[in-house]
């Protein structure tokens, strides 16, 4: 499996520097290493740059954006100002009465450039990830609470942790 969270990019940084590693005879191991990328790139940037003498063109990744045609976009237009609703009610709707599927994505993207719809600030914020809290000792983050009792004449004592609903 690999590396299979990390995106490592290929810049033009990198690749001038592997030519140049490769030119003072440095091995595909440490240049790997050294770049955080794997051997097989290196091999594939230098054989590159023998077989043309130019460094290899950086391409962009990841699947390329679909176009909506024309007609997609006028019965959009249509739906939304026969019904009013957001774009995925929108989605249902033509998928049911038009036997035609558009993404919800697709149908808000050309809402948003015919002036139909808004961009929601509060969605369209990256969130913050959720950290969780850790502590050193288990007792470090508690309410503690005594009393004397009455009846009993003895001193009692009630330890509450404040990250779970648990009393101790």
């Amino acid at each position: 499996m690999g590396k299979r969270d990390k995106v490592v990019k290929l810049t033009k940084k990198k690749i001038d520097y592997i030519i140049r590693a490769k030119t003072r005879n440095d091995s595909n191991k440490n240049i790997s290493v050294d770049m955080k990328i794997s051997k097989s790139t290196v091999k594939r940037v230098w054989t590159h740059w023998l077989k043309y003498k130019a460094p290899i063109s950086i391409k962009k990744f990841g699947r390329k954006k679909q176009v909506t045609d024309e007609k997609s976009v006028e019965l959009i237009i249509l739906v939304k100002k026969e019904q009013k609703l957001g774009a995925r009610r929108l989605e249902r709707i033509i998928d049911f009465k038009h036997k035609q599927h558009i993404p919800h994505n697709r149908i808000h993207d050309v809402l948003l450039e015919n002036g139909l719809d808004k961009r929601n600030k509060n969605k369209s914020g990256r969130r913050k990830g959720w950290i969780r809290y850790e502590r050193k000792h288990s007792l470090s983050a508690v309410h503690l609470d005594w009393h004397t009792g009455k009846v009993i004449k003895k001193e009692v004592c009630v330890v509450e942790d404040v990250c779970s609903p648990e009393i101790r």
